[in-house]
């Protein structure tokens, strides 16, 4: 499992964004806090520094994102070879799974030269020339915003804003055991630029649709608890968003609610969509999660990690049920 990037890597990104005069930041479908957040603090930055920007994402913003985003009117996949050809500089954020990159991922290869990764991840595909990981980073807006300071672009409010949103929501409002002085630090110096966590916490957490709660009440009628308690296992069909009306986007962070029952160490939310059944893992210390998900063929951290399957959900779900009581009572 890679580790912390050495600083070559993190200078030669640096100097390529310096030298670029066109960027164009690209981060992983179904975009969470932590891509949207750190590509655009990334974006804006840029423009601040007077350079042409561009935001693209494989698949449309999530509509919880809506605000976040605000006029950026991002490009999809089917335009990336067109604005690719536009940058000096292409910056891969959040992800270096090709995967995670839909049509993205095909259409790489010819501009690979001048793309670099910046990520927190521990997937690491051979994408782009250069390659930040720095796995020991809570979030990937944490690198971001010190890749920023140091290359001296201003930074207002609203990217402050930016950098904030990817780092809370990717260490659950700094709840997660990936919370530590580095991440702290960090969003003190958000605070000191202006940001009030109080607003974003409403905006985000607090702007509920009914139909989310409605969903998420069918969810949790359905959970099995394992292994003396130990394990959650929720499951959400497609039938549950037709009878809520709530929209696939509306599941995130559903799969933490089980955690908040003393006795679960470990929950597995299996979500039915059209073309696959999404698993999202959850785990305290007992598990590693990111193990149970290479077993599907996804990845991700050590307490919060995902994969994709194309199968039916009962057999989906009876194989993860299998792995994960297998791994429990190792």
């Amino acid at each position: 499992m890679p580790g912390k990037s050495s600083s070559r890597e993190r200078d030669e990104i640096r100097r390529r964004l310096q030298a670029a005069s066109t960027v164009l930041a690209v981060t992983h479908a179904r975009a969470d806090g932590d891509a949207l957040g750190s590509a655009l603090a990334l974006v804006r930055a840029a423009r601040a520094a007077g350079k042409s920007a561009l935001l693209l994402i494989p698949d449309r913003v999530p509509p919880r994102y809506n605000w976040l985003v605000g006029d950026e009117q991002p490009f999809l996949s089917r335009q990336f070879t067109e604005r690719a050809q536009w940058a000096d500089a292409i910056v891969i954020v959040d992800t270096c799974a090709a995967a995670q990159l839909d049509e993205v991922a095909s259409q790489l290869e010819p501009f690979r030269g001048k793309t670099v990764v910046i990520d927190h991840h521990a997937t690491n595909d051979d994408i782009g020339a250069v390659r930040w990981i720095d796995t020991s980073a809570a979030a990937t807006g944490i690198l971001v915003g010190e890749l920023l300071a140091e290359i001296d672009w201003p930074m207002d409010l609203p990217t402050a804003e930016h950098l904030a949103i990817a780092i809370t929501t990717d260490t659950g409002w700094l709840r997660f055991s990936s919370t530590d002085g580095r991440c702290l630090r960090a969003v003190a110096s958000l605070v000191d630029a202006g940001v009030r966590p109080d607003r974003l916490y409403r905006r985000l957490f607090e702007n509920e649709r009914p139909e989310r709660f409605k969903l998420s009440v069918r969810m949790l009628d359905g959970m099995e608890l394992l292994v003396d308690g130990r394990l959650a296992v929720l499951q959400i069909r497609k039938e549950d968003f037709a009878r809520t009306g709530a929209r696939p986007d509306e599941t995130e962070n559903l799969v933490n609610e089980p955690l908040k029952i003393a006795t679960v160490e470990a929950v597995a939310l299996l979500t039915e969509q059209e073309e696959c059944i999404r698993i999202s893992f959850r785990s305290r210390e007992a598990l590693d999660v990111s193990a149970v998900a290479g077993c599907f063929g996804g990845g991700g951290h050590a307490r919060a990690a995902g994969a994709r399957v194309e199968a039916p959900l009962a057999e989906v779900r009876k194989r993860v049920v299998e792995v994960m009581i297998e791994a429990l009572t190792a």
